[in-house]
């Protein structure tokens, strides 16, 4: 098992109650030997893991490890044309959901001509360009996910972790290993909502509360009383880069170091991040985790080093060869810079950069200026077509429940702080705006 779970303590706790760590370990054995039985699961063989957030998903994910399957993840909302193309690209040997998958696979599955006796998971991109690719991720660099968050976030047998975020999602379950890493508590939710956030606040009293940016922003537009934080010690965002701005808010509102990750699902974690016990440098990424390099290329491209690096997407060379500069480190495909102490700043994508009249626009830029606004609630920023200057800014924007603004409201907050070219030439509101099924705002739906 990747994991040791010899500990007396409360391993995690879901909507059915608390499970001990003696109890999970006795339910990952006996799950490893029923799939054996049933499935005939040899090491490197694959398994696609689409089940909600909660214990069966843990166990089923540790006793495929146990076993050395290869878990596929997929978030249980995905929609039925998702989960058949994860089923096909992935030759999985078995489908472990709730509910049957909607098409079964007609014959035998393909032969598996890759050896993936050393990877734990195949870890499907958001498919941003085309169609999700399967990333593989080693049981190496998967531990060390887990074991630099444990590390940097100083956690230990006294600390309960509280995570709304997807298990199916790399940061979800970087999250899970950490905790299992430091012997700590983990709180799963089945998804995210701010009364449930509240609610478990209240009730775990949590000394860890992991999200993304979405997720804080969502919380502090709530009313303070209803956000009761005097428990949590430290609060680990990554997924989008958050900015200075909202980190701030939240040290100042919750008291809790506002601990800042970037990584994806190519790295099967975090490339960098703040440590809990540094809350000084709000707005970066932190220095790079241990054994990892992050330095800047070609347009202002953050690009990586080290064993958490993917050895490739399944059966995809010519996509495994883009991915990778000529000295073997991958190109992250997201623009920011790293300075002098080592702190990595992650600015934006490089695919979503607006090019307005010569300049370069970075829509996150703009969205966490937007975002400090009071009345905003959610935020993205999009390109448009312009006439004169070939692309300019678009804001959606929705807005806090009982607030009220208009775009001339929000380029009048604007002027003082942005550029004249980086101020959105148009703003829309909407009820709510798009996500993925990990919590980030979906900028291409938008656009689309």
């Amino acid at each position: 098992m990747m994991f040791s779970l010899r500990h007396p303590g409360t391993a995690l706790i879901d909507s059915q109650g608390p499970l001990t760590y003696r109890e999970l370990t006795s339910s990952v054995t006996a799950r490893a030997a029923e799939l054996a039985a049933a499935n005939d699961l040899r090491p490197g063989d694959r398994a696609l893991l689409c089940r909600p957030n909660g214990r069966q998903w843990i166990i089923d994910y540790l006793a495929l490890a146990e076993l050395g399957a290869v878990s596929v993840p997929l978030n249980a909302a995905s929609a039925p044309d998702e989960i058949r193309h994860v089923l096909d690209d992935s030759a999985a040997a078995c489908a472990l959901t709730a509910v049957p998958p909607p098409v079964a696979r007609d014959g035998p599955s393909p032969a598996i001509a890759a050896d993936l006796s050393e990877v734990s998971t195949i870890a499907y991109t958001s498919g941003t360009t085309g169609r999700p690719k399967g990333a593989l991720q080693s049981r190496h660099a998967v531990r060390l996910g887990g074991e630099n968050i444990a590390k940097r976030l100083e956690l230990g047998p006294g600390d309960t972790v509280l995570s709304p975020l997807p298990l199916a999602h790399t940061f979800g379950a970087n999250v899970l290993n950490a905790a299992l890493c430091a012997r700590a508590t983990l709180v799963i939710l089945t998804r995210f909502s701010e009364e449930a956030v509240a609610e478990a606040l209240r009730r775990h009293r949590p000394t860890v509360l992991a999200g993304v940016p979405t997720m804080y922003r969502r919380l502090l537009a709530r009313p303070e009383a209803e956000l009761p934080m005097e428990s949590v010690r430290c609060t680990l965002s990554a997924g989008q880069p958050a900015g200075r701005r909202l980190a701030v808010r939240w040290q100042e509102r919750t008291g809790a170091v506002f601990a800042e990750g970037w990584g994806m699902t190519e790295l099967a974690g975090l490339a960098s991040l703040t440590p809990a016990a540094d809350a000084s440098h709000p707005g970066t990424s932190g220095p790079a985790v241990p054994d990892t390099a992050v330095r800047t290329g070609e347009d202002g491209e953050l690009l990586v080093s080290g064993p958490m690096v993917t050895s490739g997407y399944l059966d995809a060379p010519e996509a495994t060869a883009r991915a990778r500069t000529s000295g073997g480190a991958l190109r992250t495909g997201d623009v920011g810079r790293v300075d002098r102490d080592g702190e990595v700043t992650v600015v934006d994508r490089l695919k979503d950069v607006i090019l307005c009249g010569g300049y370069s626009v970075y829509p996150a830029e703009v969205e966490r200026v937007i975002a400090a606004h009071p009345a905003v609630a959610a935020v993205a920023v999009t390109a448009m077509p312009d006439a004169v200057r070939g692309e300019a800014p678009r804001a959606w924007i929705a807005t806090v429940p009982g607030a009220r603004a208009d775009g001339d409201a929000i380029v009048a907050h604007c002027r003082d702080l942005l550029a004249p070219y980086k101020i959105p030439r148009r703003t829309t509101f909407l009820t709510e705006l798009p996500t993925t099924t990990s919590g980030k705002i979906a900028r291409a739906q938008l656009q689309d």
